[in-house]
C-alpha cells in the first residue's frame, strides 16, 4: 500500500528538495557517526583515567595513614580523611582499624547532569579499592577509597552537546551553502526549461543567454545551437518549399511542353504547355503509355525519338515535328533528361518539347535577308570600287603628264583624296563583309619574316615623312614556315603600325613577333606594337575596338578615321583564334597586342633568297644602330648567316672598334651604318672611315629610313656600296651585302657548273614544255626557265602542246587555259587519257597558267587534271614557288637575281619599274620582251578589229585575252584593264561596249607603241 505513494512523493519532489534532503540525511549520517567514534574515544580515556585516579589515590593514601594509624592518633586520621575525600572524583574515602571501627569521609555531592539513557549508554563503573596498612609487617587498619564517575559523566555530555552543536551548525552551514549553490544552478535550468517550453510552442527564435556554472553553460549553449539549427533546417526546408511551389508553378505555367513517364512509358506528370501543344488535358494524359498518345511524326527521321528506356538512356537534344491531338505537324525542338534514382536505377524520362515553328520561319527569313545583303554588298562593292579605281588611275596618269605646279598640286590632292576615300570604302565593306559572316580567310604557306618585313616596309615612308623610326622583331625561337591568310594578317599589321604612326609624333614605333605556345602542327604568334604617342585614356581604351569608335570622338578632333580599323582588326584577329587588347598610358604611349593560331607547314615556303652563300661564313662585319630593336635584329640576322658581327650603339663607337681591331691586326670587310645617328650619322663615319688610308679596303654600307634630296650623291662622294630603305627583309639584306660586296645574287645561290645561270650542280635540269599562245609570254616563260638552269620547248596551242607530249619525255608542263585551236584543259584531258591508256608511263605534272584569278577557277583547273596553279603575268618568285611545290626538292632553283641598274623613270603608258620586276630585273630581257610586244600588238589589234567587224566574240574574247597578258608583262596597266574589259564584254556579246572599248584600247596602245619607240631610240 506504501510504495506507490512514497514513488509519488519521489516524483513530486524538486530537484533542490531532493538535493537538500540527501545532502541533509547524508550530513547526519556523518555526524553520527563521528560524534559516536569521538565519545567512544573519550569513554574509554575516561575509564583510563579513572583506574589511574584510583590507582594513584591508593598509592598516597596507604603511607600517609600509616603514621597516625601506628599511633592510634584517631583525630589526625580522620582530619586526613575528611581532606582526602573533598575531592571532587572520591565518592568515600575511609580507614577501618584492626577492630573494624570505620573512620570515613562522603565526597561532594557532585549530580549527574545527564539522562539517563547517557549515563547507561557510557556505562562508566564505580571504582572501590580496600588496601591494608602495613608497617613493619605489622597490619595497622585497612584503607577504603570509592572513585565517584559523576564528574567524567558530566564532562562527556557537556562534551557531548559541545560537538553535536558543531555538527549542528556545520550541517546547517553546508545545506545553507548548497542550496545556494543550487539555486543559482537551477536558475538557468528553469530558464532553460521554460525556453524549450516556448520552443516546443514554435518560438523558434528563442535563445537563453549563458549563466550558471560551466555545466549548465554548456546544456544552455548546447540548447541553442540546437535551436539555431534546426531554425536554420526549418528556413532551408522553407525556402526548398517555396522554390518547389514556385518550379512546379513554372513547370505548370510553361510555355513549353513539359512531361515525364516512368521506365514502362506510362504518362506520370503533364503540365498546361503540353495540353496547349498536344490538345490533350493532364487528366488524359497520365497514366496514358506514350505510343498510344502518339506524339510524334512517325514519318520522320528520328522517328519516336523522345522515348528511351533502360540503364542506358542518355541526355538527348533534337529538332524533330510533334503530333497533336488533331493530326497537326508541329516543328519542336525536344530535350529529353533520363530519371535516376539515388543508386542509379533508372525511374523514367522527363521531356521539354519547345514550340519553334516562328523561329523556323524567321531563320528563313533571315537566310534570304542574308542572301540579299550578301549581294547588295557584293553590288556596292563593284559600284563603288570602280569609280573610285577610276578616279585614282586617272589622277595617276594626269600626274605622268605636262603639268604646272598649280595643276600638279590639284591633281594630287585629289589622288591623295581618292586613296583616302577608297581606304575608307574598303574599311566599310570589310566589316559589312564581315557582319555578313561572308568573310572567308585563305590558309597558303608563307615565310614569317619577310611577310612581316614587307608589311613593315610598305607603310615605313609615312613614319619617315614624321621622322620616327619603324623597327621590327621576331624572336628566333618563332616558327617561319607557317600556313594562314598573309593578307589579313599584313591587314592587322598595317592597320595598328599605321595608328601607331597616326598617333606618334616623336619617338618610335616597334613590332615585336613572339610565340606564346608551339605545337608540332600550329604555332599561337604573339605580335606586340608599340609606339610612344599621345596614349589613351584609361576609359576609352574599352571601347577603341567598338566598331564607329574612336579615343577622340569630339568635332575638333586632331586625327581623322572612320573608327573600323581596330574593329575590322579584332574579327579579323577573332577569325584567327586570337584575342587582341592594348596597354596604353597617356602622353607615354600605347603598346597594341594581338594573337593569331596559324598552321606550320612541313616544308619551307619559297624566299627570294633560300640561304645565306658560304663566303659569308666568319665574315667580319661591324654594324652601328642606335635604335635598340634594330641592333637586335641586326645580330640575330648576322649570326644566322655564321658571320662574326660587332654591334655598336653611335657613329663614335663604331670609329672606336675600327681602329681597335686595326690595331689588333684584324680588319672588318664590311661595316653597316645607320644614316641617322646622334652625333655622329652615318654619313660622318663613313667620311672618317674613307680619310684613313689603313681603311681604304672596307665596303660600306648605308641603312636609312628614307632617301633625301642629295643622299645618294653623297653615297657616291664617299664610296659607299649600297643603301639600303629600312624596314628591310633579312632577303634583302643579304642581296644588297652580296652585291656591296661584289658577289651576285646567282654566285651566292648555287655555284654553276654548265655556266648556266642558276642552275644547281645538285640539282638536275627540268625539261619543260610551255603551252602558250602569247609571243611576249613565250619569250619571259623560256628565259626565266633558262635562269633557273632548266630546258624549255614552245608549243603555241594545245594541240601542239599534246604532239610534243607523244614526240618526247618532259618532266612539266606549263599550260595556258586559254588558247586557240585546243584550250589547255582540253589538252591536259587529252594528256591524261593517253596516260591512263599506257598506265607505265610516268605521270606528267601540269601546271595552269591563266591570266584570271577569280573563285573557283583554280578548283576548275585541279579538276581538269591539273597539279598546280598560276596566275598571269608571271613573276620569278610565283614561278619559282609553284615549281617547289610540285617537286618538293631542289630541283625548283630559286631565279637569280639579275644586276640591278639606276631606277628607270616612268614612262607614259606603261609602268617600267613594274616590268622590270615581272623579269626579276633583267633589263635586257624587257627590252627583248618590248621588242616583241611591239612586233606583236600591231598583229593583235588587226584581229581584234576583224573579229568586231565579223562580229565574232570567240575571236574577239581570245584575241583580246592574248593583248591582256602581254600587257601586263610590260607594267601597261591602262591598256591591260581595257583590254580585261574588251574580253569581258565580247564574252558577253555585248557589241556596242566591245566597239567602244576596242577603239580606247587602239588610241591607248598608239600612246604605248609611241612610248615604247621613244624608249628605244633612249
Amino acid at each position: 500500500m506504501h510504495p506507490l505513494p512514497v514513488r509519488r512523493w519521489r516524483i513530486d519532489l524538486s530537484l533542490t528538495a531532493r538535493l537538500v534532503l540527501g545532502s541533509s540525511l547524508a550530513l547526519v549520517a556523518c555526524g553520527v557517526a563521528l560524534l559516536y567514534s569521538i565519545l567512544h574515544g573519550e569513554i574509554a580515556d575516561q575509564r583510563t583515567a579513572l583506574r589511574e585516579q584510583l590507582s594513584e589515590e591508593m598509592t598516597f593514601a596507604g603511607p600517609a595513614m600509616s603514621g597516625p594509624a601506628v599511633v592510634g592518633d584517631y583525630s589526625v586520621i580522620e582530619q586526613m580523611v575528611q581532606a582526602r575525600a573533598r575531592q571532587p572524583a572520591i565518592g568515600k574515602f575511609a580507614w577501618i582499624d584492626n577492630s573494624g571501627h570505620p573512620v570515613s569521609a562522603q565526597g561532594p555531592n557532585i549530580k549527574v547532569a545527564a539522562p539517563r539513557w547517557f549515563v547507561d549508554w557510557l556505562d562508566l563503573p564505580v571504582l572501590e579499592q580496600s588496601q591494608a596498612v602495613v608497617v613493619g609487617g605489622e597490619k595497622y587498619g585497612t584503607v577504603f577509597l570509592r572513585i565517584n564517575p559523576a564528574v567524567s559523566i558530566n564532562k562527556l555530555w557537556r562534551g557531548f552537546w559541545e560537538k553535536l552543536g558543531i555538527l549542528l551548525l556545520g550541517t546547517g552551514l553546508s545545506l545553507g551553502v548548497t542550496l545556494v549553490v543550487l539555486r543559482s544552478g537551477v536558475r538557468p535550468l528553469h530558464a532553460l526549461a521554460a525556453s524549450a517550453r516556448r520552443f516546443g510552442q514554435g518560438d523558434y527564435a528563442v535563445r537563453i543567454s549563458l549563466a550558471g556554472p560551466p555545466e549548465t553553460a554548456q546544456c544552455i549553449q548546447a540548447f541553442n545551437s540546437m535551436a539555431a539549427n534546426i531554425e536554420s533546417l526549418l528556413a532551408s526546408l522553407g525556402r526548398s518549399e517555396e522554390k518547389n511551389r514556385l518550379l512546379a508553378m513554372q513547370v505548370e505555367q510553361s510555355s513549353d511542353a513539359i512531361f515525364s513517364h516512368d521506365e514502362h512509358g506510362l504518362v506520370t506528370s503533364w503540365n498546361q504547355g503540353a495540353t496547349r501543344l498536344y490538345g490533350y488535358s493532364a487528366v488524359e494524359a497520365i497514366g496514358q503509355a506514350l505510343q498510344e498518345l502518339d506524339l510524334w511524326d512517325e514519318g520522320g527521321a528520328d522517328g519516336n525519338p523522345a522515348v528511351s528506356f533502360g540503364e542506358h538512356a542518355v541526355p538527348a537534344s533534337f529538332e524533330t515535328r510533334a503530333k497533336t491531338r488533331s493530326g497537326q505537324l508541329v516543328e519542336v525542338s525536344v530535350v529529353t533528361t533520363p530519371l535516376r534514382d539515388g543508386g542509379g536505377r533508372p525511374l523514367g524520362e522527363l521531356t521539354v518539347v519547345r514550340d519553334i515553328s516562328v523561329l523556323k520561319r524567321k531563320e528563313a527569313a533571315a537566310e534570304a535577308a542574308n542572301r540579299a545583303k550578301s549581294e547588295f554588298l557584293a553590288t556596292m562593292s563593284h559600284e563603288l570600287r570602280t569609280p573610285m579605281n577610276g578616279v585614282i588611275g586617272m589622277t595617276a596618269l594626269l600626274l605622268d603628264t605636262m603639268l604646272t605646279p598649280e595643276q600638279r598640286e590639284y591633281a594630287e590632292t585629289v589622288h591623295r583624296s581618292g586613296e583616302a576615300l577608297l581606304t575608307i570604302i574598303n574599311d566599310i565593306l570589310d566589316f559589312s563583309k564581315i557582319e555578313a559572316g561572308r568573310l572567308e580567310l585563305e590558309t597558303i604557306p608563307f615565310a614569317l619574316r619577310d611577310t612581316v618585313a614587307e608589311t613593315v616596309k610598305a607603310i615605313a615612308p609615312l613614319a619617315h615623312t614624321k621622322q620616327i623610326e619603324v623597327a621590327y622583331e621576331i624572336h628566333p625561337d618563332v616558327p617561319d614556315d607557317l600556313a594562314g591568310d598573309t593578307g589579313r594578317l599584313g591587314q592587322i599589321l598595317l592597320n595598328l603600325i599605321g595608328n601607331a604612326i597616326k598617333f606618334t609624333e616623336r619617338g618610335e614605333v616597334a613590332v615585336c613577333v613572339d610565340a606564346e605556345a608551339v605545337t608540332l602542327d600550329t604555332v599561337t604568334l604573339r605580335v606586340a606594337v608599340q609606339d610612344t604617342g599621345i596614349g589613351i585614356p584609361a576609359d576609352k581604351c574599352s571601347i577603341v575596338f567598338d566598331a564607329f569608335a574612336q579615343a577622340d570622338a569630339s568635332t575638333t578632333r586632331r586625327f581623322g578615321g572612320t573608327g573600323l580599323g581596330l574593329a575590322i582588326s579584332r574579327r579579323l584577329v577573332e577569325r584567327m583564334g586570337g584575342r587582341i587588347w592594348l596597354d596604353s598610358e597617356v602622353d607615354r604611349g600605347s603598346t597594341f597586342y594581338f594573337t593569331a593560331v596559324l598552321q606550320r607547314t612541313r616544308q619551307p615556303a619559297a624566299k627570294p633568297v633560300a640561304a645565306p652563300p658560304r663566303a659569308l661564313r666568319g665574315l667580319p662585319v661591324l654594324a652601328a644602330d642606335d635604335n635598340a630593336t634594330n641592333r637586335r635584329l641586326l645580330q640575330a640576322t648576322l649570326i644566322a648567316w655564321g658571320v662574326a658581327p660587332t654591334i655598336v650603339a653611335d657613329g663614335r663607337s663604331a670609329l672606336a672598334a675600327l681602329q681597335t681591331a686595326r690595331a689588333s691586326g684584324q680588319t672588318f670587310r664590311l661595316v653597316l651604318l645607320d644614316a641617322h645617328m646622334p652625333d655622329l650619322d652615318g654619313f660622318a663615319v663613313a667620311e672618317h672611315i674613307r680619310q684613313q688610308p689603313g681603311l681604304a679596303g672596307v665596303t660600306i654600307m648605308l641603312l636609312t629610313s628614307d632617301v633625301m634630296s642629295g643622299d645618294l650623291a653623297r653615297c657616291r662622294t664617299l664610296g659607299i656600296s649600297r643603301h639600303l630603305v629600312k624596314p628591310f627583309t633579312p632577303s634583302e639584306l643579304l642581296n644588297a651585302v652580296l652585291l656591296a660586296l661584289g658577289q651576285s645574287g646567282e654566285t651566292a645561290t648555287v655555284p654553276s657548273s654548265s655556266g648556266t645561270p642558276g642552275s644547281d650542280a645538285s640539282s638536275p635540269r627540268l625539261q619543260v614544255l610551255v603551252a602558250e599562245d602569247n609571243p611576249v609570254n613565250q619569250l619571259l616563260i623560256l628565259r626565266l626557265l633558262e635562269r633557273m638552269g632548266h630546258v624549255a620547248v614552245v608549243a603555241n596551242n594545245g594541240r601542239e602542246a599534246v604532239e610534243a607530249y607523244e614526240a618526247r619525255s618532259f618532266d612539266l608542263v606549263l599550260m595556258d587555259v586559254q588558247m586557240p585551236e585546243m584550250d589547255g584543259l582540253a589538252a591536259t584531258a587529252a594528256i591524261r587519257e593517253r596516260e591512263a591508256r599506257n598506265p607505265g608511263r610516268r605521270r606528267l605534272p601540269i601546271m595552269a597558267l591563266t591570266a584570271y584569278a577569280m573563285q573557283g577557277d583554280r578548283e576548275r583547273c585541279l579538276s581538269a587534271g591539273m597539279d598546280e596553279y598560276l596566275t598571269k603575268p608571271i613573276k620569278p618568285e610565283d614561278l619559282a614557288v609553284a615549281l617547289d611545290r610540285i617537286f618538293g626538292d631542289d630541283r625548283a632553283a630559286t631565279v637569280p637575281a639579275a644586276p640591278t641598274e639606276a631606277e628607270p623613270a616612268a614612262e607614259a603608258g606603261f609602268d617600267l619599274t613594274a616590268a622590270l620586276k615581272y623579269v626579276g630585273g633583267d633589263r635586257e630581257l624587257l627590252d627583248e620582251l618590248l621588242g616583241i610586244f611591239a612586233e606583236d600588238a600591231p598583229v593583235r589589234l588587226e584581229a581584234i578589229r576583224r573579229a568586231i567587224a565579223g562580229g565574232d566574240a570567240v575571236d574577239l574574247t581570245r584575241e583580246a585575252h592574248t593583248l591582256k597578258g602581254a600587257l601586263k608583262v610590260i607594267g601597261a596597266t591602262t591598256a591591260a584593264e581595257l583590254a580585261l574589259d574588251l574580253e569581258t564584254a565580247a564574252r558577253a556579246e555585248d557589241t556596242g561596249t566591245s566597239e567602244k572599248l576596242a577603239a580606247a584600247l587602239e588610241r591607248e596602245m598608239d600612246r604605248l607603241l609611241q612610248s615604247l619607240v621613244a624608249l628605244k631610240r633612249a
